[in-house]
């Protein structure tokens, strides 16, 4: 499944370094998960659980378990319920990250942890956006190709959404170097080619967004047969609202 489904908002809208994580959907549509999808998220995150308690510190234990805390913790609202996920999936990578330093998709999803806990926690929000940058810092120097690029798509969108420094860690050539590699390094992926997209519109480069546009249509058809079943139903269910939005605004025919 892929990791954050975001919202691209005005730099004016950012005046607070806390914003981006008020504003920034980087978490995906929370709450909006059906019964189904999350009776589905309860089981993995039970299965994840009973087998990382077999041996807490392993790394191939640990990262599962935080992916499904995270991926359960994002279709939910309450806040208390939210945090303790994202600190049992955070504390369960850090555990292993001191056994095995080098395991990238530790460092990947305690970075994602950390994201939640940034929106449940506020007055610690500015720390822990520096931190999650350090940790997909981490994962891109490790495996770029995890999780689809998920490194750097990460942090393009963490460049992308916060407010620049000293408020934030904000930068859009950062946020443009990111997103670009996000789409060389998987460019099969989806969610890839529709956050380049979005942010070129952002920046009114129409004529590149339309050419990138194009190119995200071929892509699809090979991606609805890959990226099929359970796991991806929520994803694209966004991406394809994204689409048609992007479209209507580029003026590009279906």
């Amino acid at each position: 499944m892929t990791r954050a489904l975001p919202r691209f908002w005005g730099w004016s809208q950012l005046q607070h370094p806390l914003a981006c994580w008020v504003l920034l959907g980087f978490l995906g549509n929370l709450g909006l998960l059906g019964e189904s999808q999350q009776q589905r998220l309860s089981r993995v995150y039970e299965q994840a659980r009973s087998e990382y308690l077999k041996s807490p510190g392993r790394p191939a234990l640990a990262w599962p378990l935080a992916r499904a805390c995270f991926d359960r913790a994002e279709g939910l609202t309450s806040r208390p319920v939210r945090s303790a996920l994202a600190k049992e999936g955070g504390e369960a990578c850090r555990l292993a990250l001191k056994e095995s330093p080098v395991d990238a998709a530790c460092h990947y999803y305690l970075g994602l942890n950390l994201g939640i806990l940034a929106q449940t926690q506020p007055l610690r929000a500015l720390g822990l956006v520096r931190e999650m940058e350090t940790q997909w810092q981490a994962c891109q120097l490790l495996d770029p190709g995890f999780d689809h690029a998920g490194a750097d798509r990460s942090l393009g969108m963490l460049y992308a959404e916060c407010p620049p420094a000293p408020l934030g860690v904000g930068s859009r050539s950062k946020a443009r170097f990111h997103l670009a590699r996000a789409v060389q390094l998987a460019p099969d992926h989806p969610e890839n080619r529709i956050l380049w997209i979005e942010f070129l519109a952002q920046r009114h480069e129409k004529a590149a967004a339309v050419e990138e546009f194009k190119s995200l249509q071929g892509i699809l058809p090979e991606a609805r047969i890959r990226l099929s079943g359970d796991d991806w139903q929520a994803a694209w269910k966004t991406w394809e609202a994204r689409i048609e939005t992007l479209q209507a605004r580029l003026g590009v025919q279906p």
